[in-house]
């Protein structure tokens, strides 16, 4: 793929929105940095990786807060990022143009948007619901999944935003999404 920073065809592939995705759901950025912060090794060794292709001449930083130093935490997380201005505009450019995602990439942007912030409850099959701290972004992805395939619900205590899938979209989309999401694997 190469360094597409700046480049017109980015987000281009399916693991690009999946990282978008993941991104938007538990990412940050500052003015000149992006990264990911997250307790699943997985999805840091993943972000990474995508971070040295798109930025192979910037350097990775990679922090580990863990609880046993006496960090206020109760699992160790880890947060990964790369200086880079031109990445960061990218990015913050994608979040707002995502109205305009192309539907064969929906799978992979809403499996990285599980990875970050959803939940998949395969014990009691309720399904999959994703959280958001701010409206706006739970209504903005409603629409983009259609609102007759996705409940939103407002839990005020928990100053929270879910969206869950109804079970018929669910298991039209299930497949699709398993490509990509480390929480749909099998």
């Amino acid at each position: 793929m190469g360094n597409t920073v700046g480049s017109k065809d980015f987000p281009k592939f399916s693991k690009d929105h999946y990282i978008l995705g993941l991104w938007l759901a538990d990412g940050y950025w500052r003015a000149s940095s992006i990264g990911l912060t997250s307790v699943n090794k997985q999805l840091i060794e993943r972000f990474s990786a995508f971070l040295h292709q798109i930025a192979p001449k910037k350097p990775l930083k990679i922090r580990r807060y863990d609880p046993k130093t006496g960090e206020k935490r109760r699992q160790t997380a880890w947060q990964v990022y790369v200086n880079d201005r031109p990445l960061t505009r990218l990015f913050m450019s994608f979040k707002s143009q995502l109205p305009n995602i192309s539907q064969k990439h929906l799978p992979a942007y809403f499996a990285g948007r599980i990875d970050g912030d959803g939940h998949v409850d395969r014990k009691h099959r309720t399904g999959i619901r994703i959280a958001y701290g701010k409206l706006i972004d739970a209504q903005r992805d409603q629409q983009l999944l259609g609102k007759s395939n996705v409940s939103l619900y407002q839990y005020t205590q928990a100053k929270t935003f879910v969206l869950y899938f109804r079970k018929s979209f669910r298991e039209k989309i299930l497949p699709a999404m398993s490509k990509y999401s480390v929480k749909l694997a099998p």
